[in-house]
């Protein structure tokens, strides 16, 4: 109940803040209030997953600090129910909680999050779509595509894409331009794309050569899911696109760091929420006797929060400085719950 309590307050500030916020963009392009409520109540799922870590630690403040204030916590202890018990059973039960948040942070909160993005700027753009100065970029091998998608970036991955303003191109192997292809549209079918009205430049060394073609037939790895991916921010990806995407860039370039960061941060998440929810009992169980309610809110909540912001700042600085990602994202956390846990076991009752 505490947990569900600190999350809902959450979502609550999280949602009218949001709304506000919108409001200034209200007007521009084709954007109304409906629209602005409408992008707010999609970062909903976000919205929670993201402040699910300090939801945690006031939640749990909240729960083992209602014992505490009526004594409770000091007779479960006399009994015999030991410090590391307790640790343990509120380890649980934030399990209990985060196997449905996981399945939500990784089936809801990616779509919804890019389905919001997209709504947003396509309304602000007058149904342009995001990207509308240089589209979508992405490099398969030896050849760079670079398109605008018609409408609303959302349906990327619609197996039937249609694409603006395509240029494909082609390098050689110094990496040196030796054609390039510029079509009035492509359209994605299975394994390949349909170029219409196109114009073929070769670079050849007598010079360059050009050519006109209505329609060609174009293979390529690069699918409209892929495009997708590329075009969405790394933390804003499921597990599923992220490893699709690095299963994609596989055969050449290494994936740039932010795919790695991104996953693994996703995959530590669970740990991150449990060792930051921990870090306040011991402040509950040595205050059982002194300090109110608020004082132990507060204290969690400060805790939660200057973890948790410690740890975006962590992820930030990995991708610029090309950090290996476990040492920001698993070895931080673990180090936390370990050090919590040891001193919950060696400390006795005061």
């Amino acid at each position: 109940m505490g947990i569900f309590l600190s999350a809902s307050v959450f979502l609550a500030l999280l949602v009218l803040i949001g709304f506000i916020q919108q409001m200034n963009a209200v007007g521009k392009g084709a954007y109304t209030i409906g629209g602005a409520l409408f992008y707010t109540m999609l970062n909903i799922p976000s919205n929670i997953y993201d402040t699910f870590p300090v939801s945690g630690v006031v939640g749990v403040m909240v729960g083992l600090g209602a014992l505490a204030a009526n004594s409770e916590l000091v007779v479960i202890q006399t009994v015999g129910t030991s410090r590391i018990k307790i640790a343990w059973l509120t380890i649980i039960t934030l399990v209990l909680w985060l196997i449905p948040l996981s399945i939500v942070g990784e089936y809801i909160v990616p779509p919804a999050k890019i389905m919001a993005e997209s709504y947003r700027n396509t309304k602000l753009t007058k149904n342009i779509g995001i990207g509308v100065n240089t589209g979508v970029w992405v490099r398969d091998g030896n050849i760079i595509f670079n398109a605008t998608p018609v409408g609303n970036v959302y349906d990327i991955r619609n197996k039937n894409i249609i694409m603006n303003d395509v240029t494909v191109y082609e390098l050689d192997n110094s990496l040196q331009v030796a054609k390039v292809s510029k079509a009035e549209k492509a359209q994605h079918f299975g394994d390949h794309w349909q170029l219409t009205n196109i114009e073929v430049t070769k670079f050849v060394e007598a010079g360059v050569t050009s050519q006109v073609l209505e329609s060609q037939s174009w293979p390529s790895r690069i699918e409209p899911e892929i495009l997708s991916i590329t075009h969405s921010r790394a933390k804003h990806l499921s597990i599923r696109d992220i490893i699709k995407y690095k299963n994609f860039q596989a055969v050449k370039e290494d994936t740039p760091i932010k795919y790695d960061i991104a996953l693994w941060s996703k995959l530590t998440y669970p740990l991150l929420v449990i060792a930051i929810a921990i870090t306040g009992l011991p402040f509950i169980f040595g205050l059982v006797r002194s300090g109110g309610l608020g004082q132990r809110l507060l204290i969690g909540m400060l805790i939660g929060m200057t973890l948790y912001y410690l740890n975006r700042i962590l992820l930030n600085v990995g991708e610029v400085f090309h950090v290996h990602p476990i040492f920001i994202t698993a070895l931080p956390v673990s180090a936390i719950l370990v050090s919590v846990l040891l001193y919950l076991k060696t400390n006795k009752i005061s």
